[in-house]
């Protein structure tokens, strides 16, 4: 009964954990960005007369709120406008040279440099999903009988396809937990196996290290398939039972 209540427990810590990781980082990063801007912009606020305080309560525009320390959440909203203003500037070539500066200002900070250039790499691993990588393979590599995740980047044409004679493709072949190293491998088309799963998929496999597993799709049909084939089992007993 003991070991049953463990694999319970277990199982249930599995299954809610990673939403309550997610719910508890993203409550964490709502209140520490709008705590950052929050308290600054509530005083801009107040020194222009827009809020005023009374009694320990803010008034906006002489309207009550339910707020003592802060209007709540619009320390948050500012920073999206910002963010949304960032990146138009960046994508219509605006202040080029503060960018490079902010960005080199960075990567001169020690132990900040190392944590900014792994994330600007993860970042740039997931934008490059689509225009870079093509499908997830896997290859009998660096022996037979192991395997090695990879993404499909395209054919082999030219020169290589003269010299080996034969139809090979272009696989990347990614380290973990940094995708954006790697090495590039032409495989002949036959010994590749195409997966199912998304590139997207592929990525969270290799940066957590086989931990985030991405759910096969052929157990998901044979799940529907069984599903399917239970409730028109009991269709057809509830339409016998009628007839009688």
């Amino acid at each position: 009964m003991w070991k049953r209540l463990q694999k319970n427990i277990i199982a249930g810590l599995i299954f809610l954990l990673p939403a309550i990781v997610t719910i508890y980082v993203v409550q964490f990063l709502f209140s520490l960005i709008d705590a950052f801007l929050g308290s600054f912009i509530t005083g801009i606020l107040k020194a222009i007369n827009i809020i005023t305080i009374r009694e320990g309560t803010i008034y906006f525009l002489g309207i009550y709120t339910p707020f003592s320390e802060r209007i709540l959440g619009i320390g948050f909203i500012l920073t999206i406008i910002l963010i949304t203003w960032i990146g138009s500037m960046r994508l219509k070539g605006y202040g080029v040279r503060i960018f490079q500066t902010i960005d080199k200002g960075f990567r001169k900070i020690p132990i900040a440099n190392s944590i900014y250039t792994s994330v600007e790499q993860i970042i740039h691993a997931f934008a490059q999903e689509r225009s870079s990588f093509q499908r997830v393979v896997l290859l009998e590599y660096p022996r037979k009988g192991l395997y090695t995740i990879g993404f499909l980047t395209g054919e082999s044409k030219g020169e290589v396809q003269r010299v080996t004679s034969r139809e090979c493709i272009n696989v990347f072949l990614p380290t973990t937990p940094n995708p954006t190293s790697g090495w590039l491998v032409l495989v002949p088309h036959e010994d590749v196996i195409f997966l199912d799963m998304t590139v997207e998929q592929g990525l969270k496999f290799i940066i957590s290290g086989g931990v985030v597993v991405p759910p096969d799709p052929a157990e998901a049909e044979l799940f529907l398939e069984s599903t399917f084939d239970e409730n028109q089992m009991r269709i057809n007993l509830k339409g016998k039972r009628e007839d009688e």
